[in-house]
């Protein structure tokens, strides 16, 4: 079918839309098979990146798995432009590159296959990556 042109159901997707900070959050790679024990070091991880031209304030971001497990980026932790930042799934001291998910016993990760999420404070999914 062909559609004469937008309508009240459908409206043009611009870049620009995407995100008013000109920050924009990226996955850059997935660990989630690390050598020995998962919560240790090295532990599994996830490395975001700020693909955007200014920082991006990530208050009230949560990172998530498939199930209930659930991240929450610290107040006021800001990535600027091009940076990336690392979350590890067990505990450690969270530094402006490194972030501890603070998890003990069992990994987030699944070694087969997952998906990460990454909601923004207003609960709108800006990412949803999976791995096999």
């Amino acid at each position: 079918t062909v559609f004469p042109g937008p309508d009240e159901l459908f409206t043009a997707f611009t870049p620009s839309e995407q995100s008013s900070s000109g920050g924009q959050l990226a996955v850059v790679e997935i660990n989630a098979d690390a050598e020995g024990p998962e919560l240790e070091p090295p532990q599994e991880n996830v490395i975001f990146e700020n693909t955007g031209s200014e920082p991006l304030d990530l208050t009230g971001y949560t990172v998530s798995d498939e199930t209930s497990k659930q991240y929450q980026f610290p107040d006021g932790f800001t990535l600027d432009a091009n940076d990336q930042v690392t979350l590890f799934s067990g505990t450690g001291t969270d530094t402006d590159t490194e972030l501890y998910w603070g998890r003990t016993g069992t990994a987030v990760w699944n070694n087969g296959g997952d998906t990460v999420f990454v909601t923004d404070s207003e609960g709108t999914t800006v990412i949803e990556e999976s791995y096999q």
